[in-house]
């Protein structure tokens, strides 16, 4: 493609549903390094445009603005690392899925960016994917955990820098199996949910424990009190509380106005942010829970520590995943020399990571697997800390590791995604 030729131009003679290659204008020879991620000043990239369309309003605000965060804090590296201007343009999703892809197609077709990063909720990621899969933009659903993304809804292009449900299921299965025989799933009622109900009941259920209920809740919503009832009255002594975002502290607060906090609780997602708008005494009633990655992980302090200087808010995982997104993007449009979708996507698939994200994950094997563009990293589980452990300083830090697994054995195999690639 010419240098004079931006995506703005071809869009108008091509259309929107024709884009392919439309990015990857490059410049001179590189340093003869091709391992992208600890090369220093060799790009031949003069330049990167990032867009990320998160939510920047409404329930989810805090989690899209700690995954912009994140993103800031990895330019800034990567343009002291790389002889590259790193550009981000961000808008808001609203959360809806049909605004998240009206932004991300004006992003890339008028704002000219040459990859797509964002979306926190999986029902919005789903959308973008599909329209980067068919126009040929790279994609990272930053912040989205739904099968669906690694699985049947697979795209060429899309690359999910966060473990799946099926990871964080497989994660905690063994913590809930030791816990107890029997269990009630209560989950939020769209993708996210319903894949997080089925990959923790299928593990469950392959280690010869019963669900003995589910309960689908709408989400969002004001009141859980009907389905903690529910919960309750089953009679099972161990609960999931597949909650989404900060609907979990409404839904926790119910548990414990119930008095059946003294049940066994677990959850396959940790978000830190959620308990710490919740006093210590209610942050203290989880037993189990997945993560990707949080303040008790022994990685990634200079991280937190450069988090918690900004004094918006503390660190935790929204801020790694923001992060991640760039960090992997454009070390791929390095090595590839080309922001071209198909060539980023050479240069992502089955590559094996050495940038600081390991240490910063807590060491571990990381890489991106070839057959369904699933980032392969380390899971934790983690439980709640007595209320006078729970530190606040230098960040807040209430819950502790229990155990890390490997990516590869959390992750399912391919053939079992229902992905084609």
């Amino acid at each position: 493609m010419s240098d004079a030729v931006t995506r703005r131009r071809v869009l108008a003679s091509v259309g929107a549903a024709g884009l392919t290659g439309l990015a990857g204008c490059i410049g001179g020879d590189d340093d003869g390094s091709s391992d992208g991620e600890t090369m220093n000043g060799g790009s031949s990239l003069d330049s990167i445009s990032i867009g990320m369309v998160t939510s920047t309003s409404g329930p989810f605000a805090v989690f899209g603005n700690a995954a912009i965060t994140g993103a800031e804090l990895a330019i800034e590296d990567l343009e002291s690392e790389y002889n590259v201007e790193i550009d981000l343009s961000t808008d808001d999703s609203q959360l809806e899925p049909g605004t998240g892809l009206e932004r991300a197609r004006a992003l890339v077709t008028e704002g000219d960016v040459d990859f797509l990063t964002g979306a926190v909720s999986s029902s919005v990621a789903l959308r973008l994917a599909g329209w980067a899969t068919d126009n040929e933009v790279t994609y990272f659903p930053t912040g989205s955990h739904s099968d669906a993304l690694t699985g049947g809804e697979c795209g060429d292009f899309v690359f999910r820098p966060s473990a799946s449900n099926s990871m964080l299921a497989n994660s905690i299965s063994s913590g809930m199996v030791e816990a107890s025989d029997e269990w009630f799933l209560m989950y939020s009622d769209y993708t996210w949910g319903q894949t997080a109900a089925d990959a923790v009941q299928g593990a469950l259920e392959a280690a010869g424990n019963t669900v003995v209920g589910r309960e689908a809740v709408p989400f969002p919503s004001d009141d859980y009190a009907q389905y903690v009832n529910r919960a309750k009255a089953s009679g099972a002594p161990a609960i999931g509380v597949l909650i989404a975002g900060l609907d979990l502290r409404k839904a926790s607060s119910q548990i414990i106005a119930s008095g059946i906090q003294d049940r066994t609780l677990a959850m396959h997602q940790l978000e830190d942010f959620v308990f710490w708008g919740m006093d210590k005494d209610a942050a203290s009633i989880l037993d189990v829970a997945g993560q990707v990655w949080g303040p008790a992980v022994d990685g990634g302090e200079d991280f937190k520590q450069r988090i918690t200087e900004q004094g918006e808010m503390d660190p935790y995982i929204r801020h790694l995943l923001g992060y991640i997104s760039v960090d992997q993007g454009v070390r791929a449009a390095v090595r590839a020399e080309s922001t071209a979708a198909p060539d980023m996507r050479d240069a992502l698939e089955g590559h094996e990571v050495s940038s600081p994200i390991v240490d910063m994950k807590g060491g571990g094997d990381m890489y991106w697997r070839e057959g369904d563009h699933q980032l392969v990293q380390p899971t934790y589980t983690v439980t709640s800390r007595s209320t006078d452990a729970m530190a606040d300083d230098p960040h807040k830090d209430w819950f502790s590791v229990e155990n890390k697994f490997a990516g590869d054995d959390v992750t399912r195999p391919v053939e079992e995604t229902g992905c084609s690639l």
